[in-house]
């Protein structure tokens, strides 16, 4: 039934309440609203011309969309954190501007700016959905740490929490249930100049601050500890790999990737923290060694294993794909695009085995020419290989 045939007179206004009620929420749901892409990013599509068809809809229709959505307003003094928010956070902005600044129908109001460096500027504003706030305090948090925890000791974070939809002469209702997913997104903002949270004192949970003022206390997982993590997740995205499941060794390879912090979505990867791993590691299976190095290695070796699921898979687009990608960075790094194999280089191997299994997806999807080029290449890294050595052979240009 198109939202737009919801008009008196109506067999619809004749069904059940609840059966009214289910129709609304699918019609409101986050699986009808927000559009996700192939790349990560999401939007949400609102269409409230349902609330335009009669007072009786309307009123129905509106108490769903309000248990199913609430909304938090976010003020900076700084213009360029909606676009770094939405374009590095993946955080899909409801609205912004002027908009925004007038908004009032949000739970939850975040204040951040610098009390030490006030700035004279005007407030910008831009509104998110509750249920997006991880992304958003993700986002802050490998800031933080891409600051080399510099940057929080500055920032001043005010919450301040309201029920936009209490009646006039009424009690405000924020139940505990909403108030957790308001704060516990914030347990990993640390080191805070100030952290205040505000509100209708005989609503707020003193148990839930404090639990988050703890959390907010722990200090971050150390180097070693996000790299011996990531180390673990390669091995169970090997065992994966060796049984047969490609799909689950995927997902523990983004996993091993997200634990020393480099974020997977889709097609695009962003690296956090650069200089939170720049250390000499102390203690573990990487003792002596350097993070920076440590690191590296590591993600030569799950985009090596990544190529070689997709592989498996037959999804030989996506295996070009990953390793192209790596191979463009590569060349990028050693100043130019002629790929001469880098003697000596702490990952010949592993970079080997990416120009291989590369060549074998261009293979696959007709591009002998750029599979030649690429398996020459994985050659001089992989000297020794007997099964790369014939598939030179094998794409190698006949004569005569």
């Amino acid at each position: 039934m198109a939202v737009s045939s919801l008009s008196p007179p109506s067999h619809f206004l004749a069904l059940p309440v609840e059966i009214r009620e289910l129709i609304y929420q699918h019609l409101l749901s986050v699986d009808t609203t927000k559009q996700t892409s192939d790349d990560g990013y999401a939007r949400y599509k609102f269409d409230l011309s349902l609330f335009r068809t009669n007072r009786q809809i309307h009123d129905e229709s509106l108490h769903i969309f309000r248990r199913l959505y609430q909304f938090v307003r976010i003020q900076t003094p700084w213009p360029q954190a909606q676009q770094h928010v939405a374009s590095e956070g993946y955080v899909p902005i409801i609205c912004s501007g002027q908009r925004a600044a007038t908004f009032k129908n949000h739970h939850m109001l975040v204040d951040i700016d610098t009390p030490e460096f006030p700035f004279t500027a005007d407030i910008h504003s831009f509104v998110c959905i509750v249920d997006d706030l991880p992304l958003f305090t993700q986002m802050w948090f490998y800031s933080d740490l891409g600051h080399s925890d510099q940057l929080n000791p500055h920032l001043r974070l005010t919450l301040i929490i309201q029920d936009p939809y209490v009646p006039v002469g009424g009690e405000p209702t924020i139940p505990v249930s909403l108030q957790r997913r308001l704060l516990k997104p914030f347990s990993i903002v640390k080191n805070l100049y100030t952290f205040d949270i505000n509100g209708p004192s005989q609503q707020l949970s003193k148990s839930l601050e404090k639990d988050v003022r703890k959390a907010m206390t722990a200090p971050y997982d150390s180097p070693e500890k996000c790299l011996e993590a990531a180390d673990r997740l390669k091995s169970l995205g090997n065992d994966a790999l060796n049984k047969g499941d490609y799909r689950e060794a995927i997902r523990q390879y983004e996993a091993s990737f997200l634990a020393m912090h480099i974020l997977v979505k889709g097609r695009r990867r962003n690296i956090w923290a650069d200089a939170f791993f720049h250390a000499d590691l102390k203690g573990g299976i990487f003792d002596g060694q350097n993070g920076h190095t440590v690191r590296l290695l590591l993600r030569i070796r799950l985009v090596a294993n990544i190529v070689l699921a997709y592989l498996k898979l037959g999804e030989a687009e996506e295996a070009r794909f990953w390793g192209m990608r790596t191979i463009t960075l590569f060349r990028d790094a050693v100043g130019g695009t002629e790929d001469t194999a880098m003697q000596g280089f702490f990952a010949s191997k592993e970079i080997g085995k990416i120009y291989y299994r590369t060549a074998l997806a261009k293979k696959e999807l007709g591009d002998r020419g750029g599979a030649r080029e690429l398996i020459n290449i994985a050659a001089k890294y992989l000297p020794g290989d007997r099964i790369v050595q014939e598939e030179v052979g094998r794409l190698a240009l006949k004569l005569g």
